[in-house]
């Protein structure tokens, strides 16, 4: 819901912070720190027990929201919106490593589904919820908001959670492995939003970070074979059923992280649509991922076939996609709406699956560890291709509006949609083509990027899943 909720509300943040080129911060910035938080609650839970950590995540992301509404700048905000991914982390890992200790693996995928309606019903409720406070309040009580409903979880959760875990004694891991998973998973971030940023001309910035991030993502991978305790264990996924799954969800999940994240502004400075509407423009993508969780793990558990949900599935998002790429601006939101849909919908046929297929594929020793690597390739490619589709889409636009003669009281970069209003018919098609062609190649991409997974799910090896 933290990202959701943030989508609608990002035109006015960034406008008041003057900061639209680094639109993308926001957004990357949460799912970067859930990336690399993650593997390390995966490990501290054998060291700590579940029920610790998750009560810490609970009191992290409480204060980090506290923080973010009392932001001044967009640096302060990104930088609370970081503290806030490393809170979250452990609100998304931990459900998950627990009911799959619990439950057999054909019958996983029907009790996590439940988990999958609650984050469903929250990402639709968050651009709804954001769009209104947003439009009553103010857009710092999309943050704020997080308080009560956070200390109802802690109510809630205290008589739950199990009193006593089987604890594993000595390191969790390698603090060497630590350090560079750190190091790499930033550079990586940061030398992408520096080379979106240097296609305006800084190329001292651009190749820099590219080299440093190369360099810690290779003494990240020798640090960690070489380890006896790495954070990551990588051996874990050490077969092709494993890898090709992982590499699926992967892909399949990153695809559908910029639309959550910026389709929202995209209907707001393009189309017209209120911010609160253009909330609801996620409710389509939401309910297809819903239905066809519910429908698919159903039949998984009643057949234990899954490679023809991957084909199907991948099949109608990429149509989908192609479609919304090749008609959007003639037929317009409603388009859009409905596409995403369908888009939500064939990735919702196999997304569910990524974790239960890795953990069949893999020793059951490796649970944790197997559990967690899923989630954070899931974050950190979507941090990437966040990162990616934001710099390109606020890049897009900024360049694109320095050839519109906007009012002298307005500027480019700290636009938002209540200005359109004050624009002439003619200079406001202008900024809404602006935002329209800057951000209409991601849906190609997003198309494409299916077309690789139904490739690749010709080739998934076939598991007998286990039924008790």
């Amino acid at each position: 819901m933290d990202i959701s909720i943030v989508a609608t509300s990002l035109p006015v943040i960034v406008a008041e912070f003057n900061a639209i080129q680094n639109i993308s911060w926001i957004i990357a910035g949460y799912s970067l720190a859930t990336a690399i938080a993650m593997p390390i609650y995966g490990r501290l839970v054998d060291k700590f027990g579940s029920a610790k950590m998750f009560l810490f995540s609970i009191v992290l992301f409480l204060v980090a929201s506290t923080l973010c509404g009392l932001s001044q700048d967009i640096i302060m905000l990104s930088v609370s919106r970081v503290l806030q991914g490393f809170g979250g982390a452990g609100l998304s890992l931990l459900p998950v490593t627990i009911i799959s200790g619990l439950i057999p693996e054909r019958s996983r995928p029907k009790y996590i589904v439940p988990m999958i309606s609650v984050w469903s019903i929250a990402g639709v409720a968050g651009p709804v919820l954001g769009g209104l406070l947003t439009a009553t309040v103010g857009w710092r009580w999309i943050f704020w908001i997080n308080l009560p409903l956070g200390l109802l979880a802690i109510l809630l959760a205290v008589p739950a959670l199990p009193r006593q875990d089987k604890l594993r004694e000595g390191k969790p891991f390698g603090i060497s492995t630590l350090v560079f998973f750190i190091l790499a998973a930033s550079s990586l971030v940061f030398a992408l939003h520096a080379i979106t940023e240097g296609l305006t001309g800084d190329l001292t910035l651009m190749i820099g970070s590219s080299v440093f991030a190369l360099v810690m993502i290779a003494l990240f991978i020798w640090r960690t074979i070489k380890s006896d305790n790495p954070l990551i264990p990588i051996r874990a996924i050490n077969n092709r059923g494993a890898i090709t799954v992982l590499i699926l969800g992967t892909i399949g999940g990153a695809s559908v992280f910029p639309l959550t994240g910026f389709v929202p502004t995209l209907l707001q400075m393009s189309y017209d649509v209120p911010n609160w509407l253009a909330g609801l423009s996620l409710v389509p993508l939401v309910a297809g991922v819903l239905s066809a969780n519910i429908f698919s793990s159903r039949r998984l558990s009643k057949t234990g076939n899954y490679s023809n949900f991957y084909l199907f599935g991948s099949a109608i998002a990429a149509l989908s996609m192609f479609g919304i790429y090749f008609f959007s601006g003639e037929f317009g939101a409603v388009f859009i709406a409905v596409g995403l849909g369908l888009t939500g919908f064939g990735f919702g046929l196999f997304g569910q699956f990524t974790v239960t297929l890795a953990q069949a594929f893999s020793e059951s020793r490796f649970l944790g560890s197997v559990t967690s690597t899923v989630m954070v390739s899931r974050d950190i490619s979507g941090s990437v291709v966040a990162t990616i589709a934001g710099g390109l889409f606020g890049f897009g636009v900024s360049q694109a509006l320095l050839n519109v003669n906007l009012p002298e009281n307005l500027k480019g970069i700290s636009l938002q949609p209540s200005d359109l209003a004050a624009l002439t018919p003619a200079i406001k098609e202008q900024v809404q083509l602006a935002y329209f062609d800057a951000f209409h190649a991601i849906f190609l991409n997003s198309a494409v990027a299916y077309v690789l997974v139904f490739a690749l799910a010709l080739t998934l090896p076939k598991k007998e899943l286990k039924a008790k």
